[in-house]
């Protein structure tokens, strides 16, 4: 990845992580229930809600974490270097018949 493309990519990452933790944030508050929930059907949709934020909220944490993975890897100049052992196998088949493998496309460390 040319350099312009890597400092493209960690600027729109940065504005993501911002964007998510920002999310997070909002939903984190929506999560409080009201004591003075006396009627059962209120209290249910209340749970239901909370029930919903909570998915979110996950998935929200793990896209953020993607996201600060990909960010460290460019810090680290190891993002697109992919360490899996499928792409570990056919760049050492490569080396030892002295081609070059093929890859699928970068990917995050």
């Amino acid at each position: 990845m040319a350099n312009t493309e890597v400092m493209n990519l960690k600027a729109a990452l940065e504005a993501k992580r911002l964007e998510l933790a920002a999310q997070l944030s909002r939903r984190i508050r929506e999560l409080t229930i009201e004591d003075g929930q006396h009627d059962p059907f209120d209290w249910i949709q209340s749970m239901s809600d909370r029930d919903e934020i909570a998915v979110m909220l996950n998935q929200f944490s793990s896209t953020l974490a993607d996201v600060e993975r990909s960010l460290r890897a460019i810090n680290e100049n190891s993002y697109g270097n992919c360490v899996c052992v499928r792409c570990r196998e056919q760049f050492e088949a490569g080396e030892e018949e002295g081609s070059v493998p093929q890859w699928d496309g970068p990917r995050a460390a």
